[in-house]
């Protein structure tokens, strides 16, 4: 284990889907490899299904929550395998109710940084406690800024995201060779206005992430996409935190 300069204490909050906590807890045993103290935010039984990828127990510890029941939500619903897809949304809203959970855990804990990935409100909670926030993305940075590209058009030109064509990149695109497919446009489109949860749209829940933290860092940083992403959001700040080591000694993350 490296011994860093500074230690942080991180807190994370994923998105309740196994892909997600997977994606969080590797980046989670980086971190502890480095030094770094975590608080994994986790449901009690999704906890004993990761535990043993905790490579380093001794600065990785699993803080157990309650998912808040919702009228439709199975009460024993943790994650996203628990449901099926159309309940999703849902969840989301379980761990929106849960703001007030997270926020008695903060202050207990007293973290430097929180990574959060689809509760959007949390850099407005973080922001208020004097902690630092980081939206973390597992999504494709590709997929992120062709969706920035087409709300901004959409808002543009008044139009539906089904009207408009994307079969090829938008202006400015890193790479031109990326094709899509009608039906892949369409699921585009579907993703941009759909609710994902307390009457929010995911594209909402994106944006907002990304304009209210601190950082926003990537699962998949050497995607081009995340170029483009980077010039839809250039009126705001905004640091891709690439790799582990630029993010140690920053506690204002840039």
């Amino acid at each position: 284990m490296d011994s860093p300069h500074l230690q942080l204490h991180i807190a994370m909050y994923p998105w309740l889907a196994m892909g997600h906590i997977s994606a969080y807890l590797h980046l989670a045993n980086k971190l502890a490899k480095r030094g770094h103290r975590i608080s994994f935010f986790i449901p009690k039984r999704t906890k004993t299904k990761v535990e043993h990828f905790n490579l380093y127990p001794q600065l990785i510890t699993f803080v157990t929550i309650t998912i808040p029941p919702v009228d439709g939500l199975p009460p024993e619903a943790e994650t996203t395998f628990d449901v099926p897809i159309s309940l999703g949304t849902l969840l989301m809203t379980a761990m929106d109710c849960a703001e007030k959970d997270i926020e008695l855990l903060l202050l207990e804990l007293k973290p430097n940084i929180v990574f959060f990935g689809f509760a959007c409100w949390i850099p407005i909670l973080t922001r208020r406690l004097g902690i630092k926030s980081v939206h973390y993305i597992t999504l494709s940075m590709i997929f992120a800024s062709y969706m920035e590209s087409m709300e901004k058009q959409c808002w543009e030109k008044n139009l539906a995201g089904d009207e408009l064509n994307l079969m090829n990149p938008p202006a400015g695109f890193p790479d031109s060779s990326i094709k899509l497919h009608a039906h892949e446009v369409r699921a585009l489109a579907s993703a941009i206005k759909s609710e994902f949860g307390s009457g929010v749209r995911f594209y909402d829940r994106m944006s907002t992430g990304t304009r209210l933290s601190d950082a926003m860092p990537s699962a998949r940083p050497k995607e081009e996409g995340g170029r483009a992403q980077e010039e839809e959001v250039r009126n705001n700040v905004l640091v891709r935190v690439e790799t582990v080591g630029e993010l140690e000694g920053r506690t204002s993350c840039g």
